[in-house]
């Protein structure tokens, strides 16, 4: 995971633009390892979620359930 003051290389990135914000996900690595950090820009605020990569797997199936849900309730 990202260590503070550690460089990290941007190994992918993809933009989203969802109502008035804008998120980034990036793939990034550092000495640490490969992480996903998630981005969002929204009102001249920043807001940052990292997540090892070695918890990717089970943070998509987490989303998954909770994405199902809200659509199920809709």
């Amino acid at each position: 995971m990202k260590n503070e003051g550690t460089k990290s290389a941007v190994l992918m990135s993809e933009k989203l633009h969802i109502e008035n914000k804008t998120l980034f996900i990036d793939l990034r690595e550092n000495e640490g390892g490969q992480f996903i950090q998630i981005a969002e820009l929204s009102n001249d605020r920043r807001s940052t979620v990292v997540i090892p990569f070695t918890g990717s797997a089970q943070f998509l199936e987490a989303l998954g359930r909770v994405a199902g849900a809200g659509l199920a309730g809709a």
